[in-house]
């Protein structure tokens, strides 16, 4: 009798491990580079439960630039990101496998906030004029414009490394910088200094990946249902975002750390007006990172834009009718 009961408590000790082993989820540290509506879909992703039911366990990790957060992926800290698509392009041109998997969003989505005598772009040359780092997305974006009035970042304005964009808003209150590129919640920081915007960048006519999902071909060759798993989750996450907006804002509450309703409402809109719904590459905006990398590194002149993304998920899902169920 007690030989039988060990025996049977063994077989369902065997049977909870078996059952607890199927059901455990992958995990997945997923890096991202600011606190700004562009990272939404991922945030809700999280929040409401669907990387989960896509058996993965999520850990969200903030790493304030999208310079470092490549040193975090390939270190292997970090495996799979949401950060500015020129951060990839460098860094393959300096020798590394970063791919990217699909774009958050394609264009440039800052708004240039200047101080009230700012009135001109051209009024900025013998200024100083803030980004979050060199090699960052606002970086990039504040270079461009200032070539395309004209002028030499390098000689024209003084560059400044503000480290992330409420430290930019608080350098404009001192008058530290007289302009910064800035997203949502930041702008809204900015114009409480006085600032007022300047230029919106989304409107400018220039593509760009402003932010994108990213990881180490090795990382993906080794995990390829781990990442379609991630990549379907994120685009559901997308789609709860737009059609969902209490769980949208829900997300951004929770992730910019906020209940002020002003400021919930400006990154959720700010979101919807900017993330892409099915988040293809474009190559016209790796072109254009290509383009400015070129003034800097010779390699890039001769380089291709697809050897920098690979939209393979995003086509597979799409052949599956999966975007076209989803967004009806």
């Amino acid at each position: 009798m007690k030989a039988n009961l060990v025996g049977a408590l063994a077989l369902l000790l065997c049977f909870a491990s078996i059952n607890e082993q199927s059901f455990a989820k992958d995990r997945l540290v997923i890096g991202y580079t600011a606190i700004t509506g562009i990272k939404a879909g991922l945030w809700v992703a999280e929040d409401a439960g669907i990387f989960d039911r896509h058996n993965i366990q999520a850990e969200l990790l903030l790493i304030t630039s999208a310079s470092k957060m490549v040193q975090a992926m390939l270190g292997g800290d970090v495996p799979f990101a949401a950060a500015g698509g020129n951060a990839a392009v460098d860094a393959n041109l300096s020798g590394a496998d970063m791919v990217m998997l699909g774009v958050l969003a394609k264009v440039p989505a800052f708004y240039i906030m200047a101080l009230p005598e700012i009135k001109t772009i051209e009024d900025l040359r013998g200024k100083p004029v803030g980004v979050t780092r060199f090699g960052s997305s606002t970086d990039f974006t504040m270079r461009y414009l200032l070539r395309k009035h004209g002028m030499n970042p390098e000689r024209d304005v003084t560059m400044i490394q503000a480290g992330d964009l409420n430290a930019a808003a608080a350098m404009l209150k001192t008058k530290a910088i007289y302009a910064a590129p800035f997203s949502s919640p930041a702008n809204l920081r900015a114009q409480e200094t006085g600032a007022r915007s300047l230029v919106n960048m989304g409107t400018a006519g220039v593509f760009f990946p402003h932010d994108a999902l990213m990881a180490r071909r090795a990382f993906i060759n080794g995990n390829e249902d781990f990442v379609r798993r991630a990549t379907r989750a994120y685009s559901e996450g997308v789609h709860r975002l737009f059609t969902d907006p209490a769980a949208g804002k829900r997300a951004v509450r929770k992730y910019a750390r906020t209940n002020d309703p002003k400021i919930v409402d400006a990154v959720y809109q700010y979101a919807i007006d900017y993330v892409e719904k099915i988040p293809y590459n474009s190559r016209e905006a790796v072109q254009e990172v290509l383009n400015q990398a070129a003034l800097r590194n010779p390699k890039a002149k001769d380089a291709r834009p697809e050897s920098f993304y690979d939209d393979k998920y995003i086509r597979e899902l799409d052949g599956q009718g999966f975007y076209r169920a989803l967004w009806k």
